[in-house]
């Protein structure tokens, strides 16, 4: 199939096929009403009027077969028009998409560039961002079209065949509504690559009609939950929705490891289930957090939820993202939990969110939004666990580049998905301000990730920095002056690990970096604020327990794209 069969296909007459079954439906149903008229005559009363019943029941059966066909029919017909109507306004909106940036759609889905005008390097790359994008989305129409038709060709040949039935319904209402159920479109699985090409998977949920949106977050959530491209409010409703399913994967687990501890003579000596077992509560635990956070806070949203690891892996978002003006994403470090420190984290980033809005609102800017994340999509070293040798194997872990070199294509195609994803409220595409925080540990993945292929972000701000493998901005996809720093007097142990550079030239001292204060003083808003002194107050308040500290406002002015009011060293 291609996209001109997309263009050719006739909503006129399937409309036309649905009000024509319907109205067959009605006829039937006034055939089995005077059946059954007649069959009550008080002439029907004898041996022969019984004989005679008997075959107008085995008429009137014929006849709720008929109309559960007829009502399938009907529901296919209905369910095809309304995604074949979908799918040709969202071809419409690539299309001209497509022609206001100079390109075009060809029949394959492929998006080439027709205007050919010059431009700079800058600009030739956001287009060819854009050609990417509008192309999955195009490819994912034809996907989506030949799975509406061939689910469509499966309920026609049902029913020619004969293999809809009324379900045992006496009546016509009740036959019809059995053959709703047995002709209803199915939603399609996201296509091969969506796990890792978030435009695909943006664009295969671009592609469906909003009831088979939440066909699939209701019957099959486990397809979207954790995949980046897909809208973040969608995401939510899905993690949600698996919570249940995963707490009882996790407690069956937790049961039979137990059971086998119980059996065993030395328990867990010889064996790692003792171990197993207490990762597995862990993650239970983590589970009854998120749904925790989700109910006390209806901006909390989950973006990611894996808990197949040995520890649970997640990420939250406190307003909007798909469609913030502002967005930043905060990778923590060591020893960061769901459990642990979710929480914590979920208030910080509703502080930061606060005060970004406040600024933004102080200058002028008030109707720009800001969405805060924290992203947990990877395990962080942790020198917490049920074993003796643990706490040497989360600090052996913090020394080395794995941890972080594991996590940081998963952070780059998280920032990649939140661009795919944004949109304006009227649905229009757009280009958020993306900043990529990292704290800690968090920094060296947050710098190895924007070290990918690609510009994942806007801005960067690393703050009690080990490193993050880099020494220019240029190396990070960002442009020269949008990288910063901040580092507290008394953070004693990034003192010892930038002193060895275990993870690139230290980036507090390095000069092709901003400096942000991290002092006590008076900030551009007009409030006194203390200063961060230790590795974990960067982010959180001061003594009151109420307002950010001064890196915490310096924070807030990167992300809110206001980085002119930052305090500088």
């Amino acid at each position: 199939m291609e996209l001109d069969d997309v263009r050719a296909w006739d909503l006129g007459a399937l409309e036309q096929l649905e009000d024509s079954l319907s109205r067959r439906i009605e006829t039937v149903a006034d055939v089995q009403l005077q059946l059954a008229d007649i069959g009550r005559l008080p002439a029907w009363l004898s041996e022969a009027g019984e004989v005679a019943r008997r075959r107008f029941q085995v008429t009137s059966d014929d006849l709720t077969d008929e109309a559960a066909a007829l009502s399938a029919v009907g529901e296919c017909a209905r369910q095809t028009r309304e995604a074949v109507a979908h799918l040709k306004t969202e071809l419409a909106d690539i299309e001209a998409d497509a022609a206001a940036d100079g390109m075009q759609v060809d029949d394959s889905g492929a998006v080439k560039v027709v205007d050919t005008a010059e431009r700079s390097p800058e600009e030739a790359e956001a287009r060819e961002q854009r050609r990417v994008e509008l192309e999955a989305r195009a490819k994912a129409l034809i996907l989506q079209a030949e799975d509406v038709s061939a689910d469509a060709a499966q309920v026609l040949n049902k029913a020619a065949e004969g293999k809809i039935d009324d379900h045992g319904a006496t009546t016509i209402d009740a036959a019809a509504a059995a053959g709703v159920s047995q002709g209803s479109l199915s939603a399609p699985a996201p296509p091969a690559d969506a796990a890792t090409n978030p435009a695909a998977a943006n664009g295969y949920w671009q592609a469906m009609p909003d009831w088979q949106r939440a066909e699939v977050i209701a019957k099959h959530p486990e397809w979207v939950g954790n995949l980046d491209g897909i809208p973040s409010q969608a995401r939510h409703d899905a993690n949600i929705a698996r919570i249940g399913t995963e707490r009882d994967r996790l407690e069956h687990e937790r049961d039979e490891l137990q059971r086998k501890l119980d059996e065993n003579v030395f328990g867990g000596t010889f064996t790692n289930d003792d171990a197993a077992l207490w990762y597995t509560e862990q993650k239970l635990k983590d589970l009854d957090k998120l749904e925790e956070l989700a109910k006390s806070n209806s901006d909390f949203k989950i973006l990611n939820m894996d808990m197949t690891g040995e520890r649970g892996k997640a990420a939250f978002a406190i307003g909007d993202p798909d469609t913030a003006d502002h967005i930043s994403v905060t990778a923590p470090g060591i020893n960061t939990t769901i459990n642990g420190s979710f929480e914590g984290m979920s208030d910080e980033a509703a502080r930061l969110r606060e005060l970004s809005l406040r600024e933004l609102d102080r200058v002028g800017r008030m109707d720009e939004t800001v969405a805060t994340i924290g992203w947990l999509g990877y395990e962080p070293p942790n020198a917490t666990g049920p074993g003796n040798f643990d706490s040497g194997r989360g600090w052996h872990d913090a020394g080395a580049e794995l941890k972080a070199s594991e996590a940081a294509p998963r952070l780059a195609q998280f920032l990649e998905g939140l661009e795919v994803a944004s949109h304006d409220t009227d649905g229009a595409d757009k280009n958020p301000h993306i900043t990529a925080v990292g704290h800690s540990y968090g920094s060296l993945v947050t710098g190895m990730a924007l070290g990918e292929p690609g510009e994942a972000a806007d801005d960067m701000v690393v703050y009690g920095s080990p490193g993050i493998a880099a020494d220019k901005t240029e190396q990070l996809g960002i442009d020269h002056g949008h990288g910063y720093t901040m580092l507290g007097d008394a953070d004693d142990w990034i003192d010892d690990a930038t002193v060895v550079e275990w993870f690139g030239p230290d980036p507090h001292t390095n000069p092709n970096f901003a400096h942000l204060s991290t002092d006590s003083g008076t900030t551009p808003d007009g409030a006194s604020r203390e200063g961060a002194l230790t590795h974990a107050d960067y982010a959180r308040t001061g003594s009151d327990g109420r307002t950010l500290r001064m890196s915490g406002y310096n924070i807030a002015a990167v992300v809110a794209g206001l980085p002119e009011l930052a305090v500088r060293e």
